[in-house]
């Protein structure tokens, strides 16, 4: 409950802040957002442009319709991962992040794991995988260390359909019903078909269907043992869903993983799904 209140007390104060920036005549709005970084995030819609200053190096388009992309305005995006992965990953390691939007994660590993490292990235939405590709158009060196893969990511092959969701533009997720129809794969089926010899991270956001992204990858996870940062929204563990954290937890224990709290300098301490707050990591 103490972090559904903070949630929501951020999501009103971001409210106020766009309500306080729309009011301001545009050269003043973007003077005061020049100085404030933080307060991109409230940045009203309507804006587009090219961003020179991702990460302190890296290009990507802005358009302040969609959340992640104002939060990759300030310059950074879920830092406790991004230190995460600089801790526990060496130049030429191989990553997968399902869920990739735009992005903003794939590009912070691509740095990390260096001209012989890979980032496997994998995002459903076709508006979104654009967006993902352009944003690797604009950083050359980047484009040679991942491979993206417009498919959604599932425990058996097929089909499902992508819905956005109304309240956060270009977020959404997959289900038997929707807007756009997805080719759904397994982890492990990719794998093999790519001849996947290593695995040292895997970053899962699927809204809700990491179990599912995880028995789909059952073979790489025990044959490869990456360290796993993978979301736990309190939402996707309520109503029908009660026991979802139970669930993931009691599957990637029995495949010999820890569950820790992720720290903000990347380091890691044992606890459990439900105590570990909006992200969990894995290791084994």
């Amino acid at each position: 409950r103490p972090h559904r209140l903070a949630v929501h007390m951020a999501q009103v104060t971001r409210a106020l802040k766009r309500a306080f920036l729309k009011l301001m005549p545009q050269a003043k709005m973007l003077a005061y957002l020049e100085k404030h970084p933080n307060a991109r995030k409230a940045a009203p819609e309507g804006m587009t442009f090219r961003f020179d200053g991702y990460l302190g190096k890296f290009s990507v388009n802005i358009d302040t319709r969609y959340k992640v992309e104002r939060i990759m305005w300030t310059g950074k995006f879920e830092e406790k991962l991004v230190a995460l992965a600089r801790k526990r990953l060496t130049p030429g390691a191989v990553c997968f992040d399902v869920g990739g939007n735009v992005g903003a994660i794939s590009i912070a590993l691509a740095d990390v794991v260096g001209p012989q490292g890979k980032v496997h990235t994998f995002e459903p939405n076709p508006t979104n995988f654009s967006r993902l590709s352009a944003n690797f158009d604009l950083n050359p060196a980047l484009k040679e260390r991942v491979v993206l893969n417009n498919v959604g990511i599932g425990d058996e092959p097929g089909t499902l359909f992508w819905s956005e969701d109304p309240g956060n533009p270009g977020n959404g997720m997959l289900g038997a019903t929707g807007d756009i129809e997805s080719k759904i794969i397994t982890l492990d089926s990719y794998c093999e078909a790519n001849g996947i010899e290593k695995l040292d991270f895997m970053k899962v956001d699927v809204e809700g269907m990491e179990l599912q992204v995880f028995k789909g990858a059952e073979r790489a996870l025990k044959r490869f043992k990456p360290t796993i940062y993978f979301e736990t929204l309190s939402r996707f563990s309520s109503g029908p869903e009660a026991d979802n954290f139970d669930r993931i937890e009691a599957y990637l224990v029995s495949l010999g993983y820890t569950m820790n709290k992720l720290h903000a300098d990347g380091s890691v301490t044992p606890s459990s799904i439900r105590s570990a707050g909006s992200y969990t990591v894995a290791t084994a």
